[in-house]
């Protein structure tokens, strides 16, 4: 097995140094949900299983990625240790490579765990001490990518007054390219608790600066890409563990920056899957 799973990286490795990184394709997941165990089963699917195929499409297809945006609930449950140390190990194919990557996380995680086992994906200069956040620069638009997990295992999600202050502010001084903002949790909207607790607040910074192009989240396990009244892009990611609703897709989605949008390609795990390849052109707001 040993050497079996070597000679698949080593080919990988291969691939990887024959084709230089796109500077303008990015890997988007979300929902991971990994256990400790590797053959854990929930809702009739293997976590880690599920979460390596992602990778190995990842690393195999034609555009290798300038980075990965993995967005939160990267834990099975209540983020333990060792949850943190099979993804860690799920993730070494996607290193190995030189892809770099962007961790967020959501409420299942735990942040104190994440960060002992995670070392290297900790922020050491984070502008908030206790958050884990950054800016992904990129040659056609900044990520700026979020932290809302509040307290592991309370399902809604907060930002705080400290992160959102930070956001604008950032968002202020990087107005010379489109900015893509990235949380775990969905926006709280139609009656729903469980999403953003502050979704106005998000949203009042993100529709007054036109720059602000679109919105990306997990945390609902579902996939869709919709457009509020501002023209803000608002994009829900699938899972690559499992959905709620079993007619969701889960998988990943290739997002190709242009000079004028993004295009989005849902990669589903179920290749039967009516939305599986389907590609959706996003066009920027004025």
């Amino acid at each position: 097995m040993a050497s079996g799973a070597a000679l698949l990286l080593s080919r990988h490795l291969f691939a990887a140094a024959r084709t230089a990184a796109d500077p303008h394709c990015w890997a988007l997941l979300s929902d991971s949900h990994v256990a400790a165990d590797r053959t854990k089963i929930a809702r009739a699917v293997n976590l880690a299983d599920r979460f390596a195929t992602v990778v190995q499409e990842v690393l195999a297809w034609p555009q290798r990625p300038a980075g990965a945006l993995i967005d939160g609930d990267l834990a099975l449950d209540s983020g333990q240790t060792g949850d943190y140390a099979t993804f860690a190990d799920l993730l070494l194919p996607l290193r190995a490579a030189g892809i770099p990557l962007h961790l967020a996380l959501g409420n299942h995680d735990n942040r104190e765990r994440f960060w002992a086992a995670l070392q290297q994906d900790k922020r050491a200069t984070a502008p908030i001490e206790d958050k884990q956040l950054c800016i992904v620069r990129a040659a056609r638009a900044n990520w700026f990518v979020l932290d809302s997990l509040d307290k592991t295992l309370v399902t809604p999600g907060v930002l705080g007054d400290a992160q959102l202050a930070w956001l604008a502010r950032s968002l202020d001084a990087n107005a010379d390219k489109p900015a893509l903002v990235m949380v775990h949790h969905n926006p709280s909207t139609g009656g729903n608790k469980n999403g953003l607790v502050e979704t106005e607040a998000l949203f009042e910074i993100m529709r007054a600066r036109r720059h602000v192009k679109a919105h990306f989240f997990g945390h609902s396990h579902r996939w869709s890409v919709e457009q509020d009244p501002s023209g803000l892009h608002l994009v829900n990611l699938p899972a690559t563990s499992y959905p709620f609703d079993k007619q969701q897709p889960t998988g990943w989605v290739v997002a190709n920056l242009e000079p004028q949008g993004v295009r989005l390609e849902l990669r589903a795990l179920d290749r039967a899957h009516a939305a599986h390849g389907r590609v959706h052109d996003l066009k920027w707001r004025s």
